[in-house]
């Protein structure tokens, strides 16, 4: 197991030197000029050199690049140009907002969703089965953006039971909870159904039913756990996603993370913060990626790295 961690230790940072290298060349291909957009756009010539310089953009390119990736590894990730605070507080101050709404919704939509997947196919091409498939293509076809104003015209806007936007209170993160996990119950559920019908053709679980073995006993004990894989797999990938994918929800609902920190810093030109939030996202992704990877041995012992 510690060879196979190391081996994907070392696959990863091959992987976040390429992210840095798209990273980097996005910013530098965005129309615009970045020194003037930081130096405002009544600054004089004399001004925006400054800012270039202070930026190092006058450097030819592959100077610039060398200097970000020894910045990265000291752990710098410059200065924010509209701020002025360095990249990791603005990004350390929003990351955890981000972690909750991402958990919430892989929370949300991993019951959910193994609990319908499972009637599902328990229930092969009965009502109830057919009511699960319907919902689970709505949840995956359905915009984020769509549902979310939905949900905020409906429960905050004419009932009035919970927030419309922001952070202030326990109850806001429900409705961007529900929005980002509807689509990763149905994502679940339909994967969880796939694996679940698999399993259940198998030799010994007819003959557990066989037995007059309970068939709660056989289909959560038994089928579930040797098809839960493949369920894993999405959950810890979607959970992923969520890290880095959950910008439309949180530009909707106002939601204080780093993926409206993104847009923001978009539309002002903050490459910097723009460089750094990429930079998190991927090495989120392949964190979560690495431990799915090991709970693999714990859901099944029979598989050996």
């Amino acid at each position: 197991m510690l060879t196979y961690i190391a081996r994907r230790l070392a696959v990863s940072v091959v992987t976040l030197l390429g992210v840095t290298i798209i990273a980097f060349g996005l910013v530098q291909m965005l129309p615009g000029d970045p020194a003037r957009t930081i130096a405002g756009l009544m600054a004089s010539e004399d001004e925006v050199e400054r800012v270039r310089t202070r930026m190092g953009l006058d450097e030819p390119l592959g100077t610039q690049y060398v200097q970000f990736l020894g910045n990265i590894v000291k752990g710098d990730l410059g200065q924010s140009a509209r701020t002025r605070r360095p990249v990791t507080q603005e990004i350390g101050a929003r990351l955890p907002k981000t972690i909750e709404l991402a958990a919430v919704g892989t929370i949300v939509g991993a019951v959910l969703g193994i609990i319908g997947g499972v009637i599902a196919a328990r229930f092969r091409n009965r009502p109830a089965d057919h009511a699960i498939s319907i919902g689970s293509l709505i949840g995956i076809s359905m915009p984020v953006y769509w549902l979310g104003l939905l949900l905020i015209m409906v429960f905050a806007v004419n009932l009035g039971w919970l927030p419309a936007a922001g952070a202030g209170r326990r109850t806001s993160i429900i409705l961007p909870g529900i929005t980002i996990g509807l689509f990763t119950i149905a994502l679940v559920a339909r994967m969880t159904r796939a694996s679940m019908l698999e399993v259940l053709e198998q030799d010994y679980v007819r003959t557990a039913f066989a037995k007059g073995v309970a068939n709660r006993n056989v289909v959560y004990r038994h089928a579930l756990r040797n098809a839960f894989i493949p369920v894993l797999t999405v959950i810890g990938i979607q959970f992923g996603s969520l890290l880095g994918g959950a910008v439309l929800t949180e530009f909707v609902f106002a939601w204080p993370g780093i993926g409206r920190l993104m847009v923001d810093s978009i539309f002002a030109r903050d490459f910097p913060v723009v460089q750094g939030i990429i930079l998190v996202f991927a090495l989120m992704f392949i964190v979560v990626n690495l431990i799915v990877d090991i709970l693999y041995s714990y859901v099944n012992p029979k598989i050996q790295y």
